[in-house]
């Protein structure tokens, strides 16, 4: 357990590839699962590997490529639509 007041140069080493997921998503009950049904996310298997990505920024795009048919191509689209 890391006291959160620990000194960063103590714990640098033991921290190296830690990644912290924060945010609000703001979520209605039944709202994710309604989402999904719809087809507005890609549900996909995930692979061990996909935690420790070394780029976590290419995560989304080398996620979908390994899909099979057209879900691949999607890969290759902008994550912001008014860049396509």
């Amino acid at each position: 357990m890391l006291d959160l007041d620990t000194p960063v140069e103590l714990v640098a080493d033991g921290l190296a590839g830690l990644r912290v997921f924060v945010g609000y998503a703001g979520w209605g009950p039944g709202q994710l699962e309604d989402e999904v049904a719809e087809g507005s996310w890609y549900v996909v298997p995930g692979h061990i590997g996909d935690v420790f990505a070394l780029d976590p920024a290419e995560l989304r795009r080398d996620v979908l490529r390994r899909q099979p048919g057209s879900l691949a191509w999607v890969s290759t689209r902008p994550v912001d639509p008014s860049q396509n």
